[in-house]
């Protein structure tokens, strides 16, 4: 009997523990949760920092992309710049004109008043760049732009009288000439092209006259003009 009441009170001792331990927080399920909940946490943790991390590298590399296509962008712009431009100024020399690097010459069968242009250009080659050269006498020591320009077109028989570089804004035809262009930037200078390539007074060496050139130059804010006919 007294086992029993023993065995009673040893039950009912046990129960009240497990249910204070249970209120508190304590129970055996609980005990071992609290590990699987922090593994949890700290899982999402590295997941939240994963996307952040994920997210950080999509902006950067948006903004790459968007640093490439202002660039590609730009260069698409400047070649198309750089196109109008080619399409605006001749081409240095065709397949009615030759240079050998100081002299130039057409064909036999070329219109006449070509030939002797290219003939008196190629006279000019050594002569030496003063301003108002050749502007009193045709046949002179040494030449400026628009006297240059003169000579080569009286010497052709398309002009009779030397001519300033404003008074060659109103010479022959406006455009492009089929053989020879006079571009114009009144005032200021003046050159000539004969099937492409370019007569001028403007060169790499201060107080260089007359020569043919080959290297670009800009044609910004002159007008062509051609002799009729031509």
């Amino acid at each position: 009997m007294k086992t029993l009441i023993r065995l009673a009170l040893t039950v009912s001792l046990l129960t009240v523990a497990t249910a204070a331990n249970a209120q508190n927080g304590y129970s055996a399920a609980g005990y071992y949760a609290a590990p699987q909940a922090q593994a949890a946490y700290a899982q999402q943790q590295a997941n939240a920092q994963a996307w952040a991390a994920y997210n950080a590298q999509q902006a950067n590399a948006q903004a790459w992309s968007n640093y490439y296509a202002q660039q590609a962008a730009a260069q698409q712009a400047a070649a198309q710049r750089a196109a109008a431009q080619r399409a605006a100024a001749p081409v240095a020399g065709n397949s009615q004109i030759r240079f050998d690097g100081r002299f130039a010459a057409v064909g036999q069968t070329a219109p006449q008043a070509l030939q002797f242009a290219v003939y008196a250009a190629n006279t000019l080659q050594n002569k030496p760049y003063v301003l108002g050269g050749g502007h009193r006498n045709i046949e002179d020591s040494a030449y400026d732009c628009s006297s240059s320009t003169s000579y080569i077109l009286m010497k052709a028989g398309l002009l009779n009288r030397c001519l300033s570089s404003k008074e060659f804004a109103t010479y022959g035809e406006a455009g492009a000439g089929r053989f020879i262009t006079i571009w114009v930037k009144p005032g200021e200078h003046v050159f000539m092209t004969i099937c492409g390539l370019r007569m001028d007074t403007s060169g790499q060496v201060t107080g260089e006259g007359p020569r043919w050139r080959t290297k670009g130059r800009s044609y910004a804010g002159f007008s062509p003009r051609h002799p009729f006919g031509m």
